[in-house]
């Protein structure tokens, strides 16, 4: 898989594949795509891509506060999933985030996903179980992500 910063060409390929992956049924309608073109603007090297034979077949976004770094959205097509390839995109992300100064990372993960909670301690995260997770919408939406 060659990982590269994601482009203007990817959105359509990166909403495919959230979708299969069931990361957009959380959200309104447009957010998803609002999303990526909003975070392409901000550490935009932050937003990977992974491609094999011409095709998306992984992408991680990550982001910087100014304290924290913070990983959101990995995916990996379904007929690639358990081959090493979350694990590779994981890991350029870190680099990156190593490469900025970035020692600190958090991530969030549904509760009901307990696939993404074992990749993630099998790479070394630990499950925060003092911290609550808070939203609050400044607009009309329902949108509970």
């Amino acid at each position: 898989m060659f990982i590269r910063q994601i482009e203007s060409g990817d959105v359509e390929a990166v909403l495919a594949l959230w979708a299969e992956a069931g990361m957009t049924s959380h959200a309104q309608l447009g957010d998803s795509r609002q999303e990526i073109t909003e975070k392409m603007t901000r550490d935009s090297d932050l937003f990977l891509v992974g491609e094999a034979n011409k095709r998306i077949v992984a992408t991680v976004m990550g982001t910087y506060d100014g304290h924290r770094g913070r990983i959101k959205r990995l995916a990996v097509k379904s007929d690639c999933r358990r081959s090493g390839l979350g694990r590779q995109i994981a890991s350029e992300l870190e680099s990156r985030f190593a490469e900025r100064g970035i020692s600190r990372v958090r991530l969030e993960v549904w509760a009901e996903n307990k696939s993404a909670q074992t990749f993630w301690e099998n790479l070394g995260y630990q499950l925060q179980s003092d911290i609550r997770y808070y939203l609050r919408n400044f607009d009309q939406s329902v949108d509970c992500c």
